[in-house]
């Protein structure tokens, strides 16, 4: 087999592979006898269908199949050959070159190398871990809070406070002109509760109904709606109602839902997943950031466009549900988000393949079951456990779990107490880049 390796400063690393005609036709022509005695046809005994009659029924579907598992087979024969590895999808080509005369079939593979680098001076990596405490108080506040979100809202004509209720309307100008097609009516939200861009919740404090408010942001290059990337956009906002909360006294509160102990230890075993998995994501978030910086990773290039690109389908399918423009999540920064998740992946994979971590069926068996545990359905381990596609994604966080681990012994933990309250005031969103 004939390898042509070149090094694209846009592509990456290229190679350009033939494979000899005759392995191809043969293997199309085992193919064609395979679904020659498997496949019914009207007019044909089962098994006797002529082969001519299945290539012209079936010849192109099958020659992209056959070619399509060769030019995969090959491929990983050179990465093998040439003892390489490779980090993400490879893209094939096909040669538009088809010479009739030629006894090769030429494809193309576009990779990327795996990026070389150590992970050195991990044990003077310091990171900080959060230990919360939930109190029954906590909880009690919880449940009350669960309570209130039940009770009814009234229409007051009073200044906007934390957690009213407040609907608006906005139009969207670029350079003082009003583009309509991005107008949006009674957009209800809760201040300081909600979703949308922070600036927005700080401004349209103590404003009143009917009030008019300006937001000016610049949109980064990969927000979902094409039209307005990288422009500088002013929200006209308009207030157009408020409401509070209208309390219900305590004995109707009991009298309008009661919870039982199973209620209770519920809500503590939720609060304590939720912030378990904030603290463990942070942490986290802290040894890659700290690594990296004491360990550059040059990311390939076409890598990270790839990865940009499947951040931003994400963001496009999620604009297309709502087609808010003041929704936080689309200011977020897509190529600094992009290249965190490639750090993250890069030196986990390293750590797994350095200490030549397997598949441990225990790990993947408790995974599983905490995933049943966290539904509210009943779910059968067993199917999970034969879900093969599941299984593998399984596997893959069993592994990544592994690696952490290996990564949070080494490092010099500080810890910090903080109080549940802390916890819950933090603005665990700044930790997040915003464009704008």
């Amino acid at each position: 087999m004939k390898f042509f390796i070149e090094k694209n400063k846009d592509a990456g690393h290229r190679v350009t592979i033939n494979i000899p005609k005759i392995i191809v036709n043969n293997a199309i022509f085992r193919e064609l006898i395979k679904i020659s005695k498997k496949t019914n046809m009207n007019g044909f005994r089962k098994g006797k269908i002529p082969i001519k009659v299945v290539q012209k029924k079936y010849g192109e579907t099958i020659y992209y199949d056959v070619f399509k598992e060769l030019m995969q087979k090959f491929f990983y024969e050179f990465i093998q050959k040439e003892k390489i590895k490779i980090i993400g999808l490879p893209k094939y080509y096909m040669s538009s070159n088809l010479d009739k005369e030629k006894e090769f079939f030429e494809y193309s593979v576009n990779y990327e190398l795996y990026p070389q680098f150590e992970i050195k001076d991990i044990e003077n990596i310091k990171v900080t871990k959060i230990n919360t405490n939930i109190t029954e108080h906590d909880i009690k506040k919880k449940i009350e809070e669960y309570q209130i979100k039940n009770n009814v809202w009234h229409i007051v004509n009073q200044p906007i406070k934390s957690y009213d209720r407040v609907t608006i309307n906005y139009n969207i100008y670029e350079k003082n002109k009003k583009i309509n097609k991005f107008n949006r009516e009674n957009i209800i939200f809760i201040v300081s509760d909600n979703q949308l861009l922070s600036l927005l919740n700080h401004k349209i404090i103590n404003h009143l109904t009917n009030d008019i408010i300006f937001l000016k942001v610049k949109l980064h290059p990969y927000h979902p709606e094409k039209e307005l990337q990288n422009k500088e956009i002013t929200f006209k906002i308009k207030i157009i109602k408020i409401e509070k909360r209208l309390l219900l006294e305590s004995d109707e509160i009991r009298k309008k839902e009661i919870f039982t102990q199973k209620d209770h230890e519920n809500i503590k075993y939720n609060l304590k997943n939720q912030i378990n998995q904030i603290i463990q994501n942070n942490l986290e978030k802290q040894i890659i950031e700290e690594i990296v910086k004491k360990n550059p990773i040059l990311l390939p290039p076409l890598l990270l466009k790839e990865e940009k690109e499947t951040l931003y389908k994400q963001l496009q399918q999620q604009y297309k549900e709502n087609n808010n423009l003041l929704e936080k999540k689309y200011y977020i920064d897509i190529k600094l988000k992009a290249k965190k998740r490639l750090y993250n992946k890069i030196i986990l994979e390293k750590v797994i393949s350095d200490n030549q971590y397997f598949k441990n069926e225990k790990n993947i068996e408790n995974i599983i079951k905490n995933i049943t545990l966290d539904y509210e359905r009943e779910m059968k381990i067993h199917d999970l456990y034969n879900n093969k596609s599941v299984k593998n994604i399984i596997k893959n966080i069993a592994l990544q779990k592994q690696a952490l681990h290996w990564l949070i012994e080494r490092v010099s933990i500080i810890k910090k107490n903080w109080t549940f309250d802390q916890f819950i005031k933090h603005k665990w969103e700044n930790d997040e880049e915003f464009f704008a």
